[in-house]
């Protein structure tokens, strides 16, 4: 359908979004938390609709939380940082226990104990057999002390034995293992109640189904599923050459992957699981009596296990070890928050109990995120290759996290109006999962009374064809494939080092040749002539020469690549490698049925299906053939090479070639590159610098070789 949607206010937007929980919310209170008299109706209308009363105060809060509880827990997406969402908490808290008046006496019912749910549709929901809490939050050291403190008082010890955790940032999850097999995994729902997600779990590869012998009848372990920052980065690398929106936080990518209802989707994510605590425990051996000793039966069960875990006895300590944690987190490997603090003995945890929503023997202490605040000058769309559309953040330069920042995504549409950016508003800056930068709020202090609300455009900034946004989706695109936009990009793409390897065309060059018409399609490379090059580009006869070589010379690149190289909307490397297996050449591939191309990969075999249904995509083909474009297919079973059917992985610094020349030369002897050392790795490649790769691979007893190894193995 047409983009944009009613965009004719901001304030039109957030009260549409608002107004489901304003109305409940406030029928709620006038209806069952006052139980006022009939004359009093007029009064509460009053109230509520003024803010900075008592009650139109918590009213505004409930509908606040409310609507960033919805955004959290059933959207994996969140605009508020967790200090700002726990601050809204106490202040209705407080509001709640001091019980605001509106011609009535007595508190109000309180709502803040609520865990939230995360409940989606499309999973059933089952009881945990103990309920599933969260945790209280602390923000500042003087916030731990105070913790620690309240522990000591009601435990009458003042040196108490501390387990101090990494905090995971991804899903909360509870495993149940019955006579020692997995039973079922549903995530925290509502506390009481969680989504069964056991057969998306089940595709997790470092998940056992079975404990050892030894093991009680029926065990309930809490845990958390998170994706490492290795397999985020791989994601993000997959979407960026699929031409499609990266991924923004490596938390919402989680628990969206794990309420996928297609398995087979889960499992392509490669996402991770962590043991960390307990819920129902029947039978023997009895349970653990210590916090340190569960982690020792989770290792022993072979159940992935919290490496980094420190002791510590004293406030003083216990300090000291969060600040250390915080200032490893970037190099742990896994998306990290916080810090949890537990008390170590089991039969003091008991004691302490829990409230409704929180134990009080534990807590989560949360690092303060890489924030700065910095000017939105402007707003502008980046086309993609693909026609996505990406409105783009630029900012003054700040410095985060040791790097400079001038521009950052705001991803869509939807995020831009969710968070009322204006042109000229101070924003907050953050590092997602300590890796992306993102535009996280709006600091409204600094904000111009004539700033008005960003209006997402309705055409495209490159050829003005009318936008598209289909129902259900937040991505937008311009849906013309001769977009000069994306052509542009689309040849950046073809001659990049990962596709042909062009030399010497960079994109100066390439938007003067397509503003010329020299260019229309990929094709067209192969097509031009000194005298254009040197009139069109300002080349020099020395460079238009070599450049021709070099295009000359990228007739020959690697099926696989080529295939990527079309700009494909949903076609990675991973498919094209996949298809360059079966497939002898170019023209057989672009004429393969449905069946043919799905066996992995369904969705990327529709984009094909769809890609040569238009008449000039099989034009390009045909063209691209004519010209003398023969790929090398060293994958295929039929044309053996000196890598055919191995996995290498490259780690380290390389001399003589680059990291893209490398994988060339290895997809043209028929081997696959992959981007991490697992079991089904066959070699890796060693250069200066090696890190924990090569560490991983002699691990595994994988065979490792240096460049100069490499070389001769393909004979140079």
């Amino acid at each position: 359908m047409a983009f944009p949607r009613s965009f004719n206010s901001f304030a039109k937007n957030r009260v549409a979004t608002l107004a489901p929980f304003f109305i409940a919310l406030t029928l709620s209170l006038t209806v069952s938390a006052f139980a006022l008299p009939e004359h009093a109706g007029a009064e509460i209308t009053l109230v509520n609709s003024n803010p900075t009363h008592p009650v139109g105060r918590l009213i505004l809060l409930r509908a606040e939380i409310a609507r960033h509880d919805d955004l959290y827990f059933r959207h994996n997406a969140s605009d508020i940082s967790d200090e700002a969402y726990d601050s809204l908490k106490r202040e209705l808290t407080q509001l709640e226990q001091t019980g605001p008046q509106s011609g009535t006496s007595g508190p109000t019912e309180s709502t803040t104990a609520s865990l939230g749910n995360d409940h989606t549709e499309g999973f059933a929901s089952v009881a945990h057999r103990q309920p599933m809490l969260s945790l209280k939050k602390a923000y500042t050291e003087s916030d731990l002390r105070a913790f620690i403190h309240r522990v000591e008082q009601s435990t009458g010890r003042h040196e108490l034995s501390w387990v101090i955790e990494p905090k995971f940032d991804g899903i909360a999850v509870s495993l149940t293992y019955e006579n020692g097999r997995l039973l079922r995994a549903l995530t925290r729902g509502d506390g009481k109640q969680g989504d069964d997600v056991t057969k998306n779990v089940l595709t997790l590869p470092t998940l056992p189904r079975t404990l050892p012998q030894g093991s009680p009848k029926l065990v309930e372990l809490r845990g958390e599923v998170f994706i490492n920052d290795a397999d985020f980065a791989r994601l993000n690398a997959q979407r960026e050459e699929a031409g499609e929106p990266l991924f923004a936080h490596p938390r919402n990518l989680a628990a969206g992957t794990l309420k996928t209802l297609d398995s087979r989707e889960v499992a392509k994510r490669h996402l991770s699981i962590v043991f960390y605590g307990l819920g129902a425990w029947e039978g023997i051996p009895a349970k653990p009596a210590s916090q340190q000793a569960l982690h020792a039966l989770i290792k022993a069960w072979n159940l992935p296990a919290v490496d980094t875990i420190t002791m510590a006895q004293t406030a003083d300590e216990v300090c000291g070890a969060v600040i250390r944690l915080g200032r490893q987190r970037t190099a742990l490997g896994f998306p990290t928050d916080g810090a949890v603090i537990k008390i170590n003995d089991t039969n003091l945890q008991q004691q302490l109990g829990a409230s409704a929503e929180a134990p009080r023997w534990a807590i989560a202490y949360k690092f303060q995120p890489g924030r700065v605040s910095t000017r939105l000058r402007a707003i502008t769309l980046q086309v993609g290759r693909t026609g996505i559309i990406t409105p783009v953040a630029e900012l003054d330069p700040v410095e985060i996290g040791g790097t400079t920042i001038g521009r950052a995504s705001l991803y869509n549409a939807e995020a831009i109006t969710r968070r009322d950016l204006r042109i000229g508003d101070w924003v907050f800056l953050e590092k997602a999962g300590e890796i992306i930068p993102r535009v996280t709020g709006v600091d409204i202090s600094h904000r111009s009374p004539t700033a008005v609300p960003f209006i997402f455009p309705q055409t495209c900034p490159a050829c003005a064809a009318q936008l598209v946004r289909n129902e259900g989706e937040a991505i937008t695109r311009c849906p013309q494939r001769d977009c000069l936009g994306q052509l542009r990009r689309r040849i950046e793409h073809y001659v990049s080092p990962e596709v042909a390897c062009i030399k010497g065309i960079g994109p100066a060059l390439i938007a003067s040749l397509v503003a010329g018409q020299r260019l229309k399609t990929v094709a067209d490379l192969y097509r031009l002539r000194r005298d254009e090059l040197m009139n069109t580009g300002n080349v020099s006869e020395v460079n238009a020469q070599q450049l021709l070589a070099q295009i000359e010379q990228s007739k020959n690149t690697s099926l696989p690549r080529l295939i990527y190289g079309l700009s494909i909307p949903g076609v990675g490397r991973t498919a094209a490698a996949e298809w360059a297996g079966r497939f002898v050449d170019l023209p057989h591939w672009a004429e393969a049925t449905r069946e043919e191309l799905s066996k992995r990969d369904s969705v990327a075999a529709d984009a094909v299906i769809l890609f040569f249904g238009r008449p000039e995509n099989r034009t390009l083909i045909d063209d691209l053939v004519m010209l003398g474009v023969h790929p090398k297919n060293g994958n295929h079973p039929g044309k053996i090479g000196k890598l055919t059917n191995i996995t290498v992985v490259l780690t380290g610094t390389l001399h003589s070639w680059t990291r893209a020349e490398a994988k060339q030369q290895i997809e043209a002897a028929g081997g696959h590159v992959a981007d991490s050392v697992s079991r089904h790795t066959d070699l890796v490649v060693a250069g200066e610098g090696a890190g924990s790769k090569l560490a991983e691979a002699q691990s595994l007893g994988i065979e490792v070789l240096n460049e100069n190894e490499l070389r001769k193995r393909l004979r140079y």
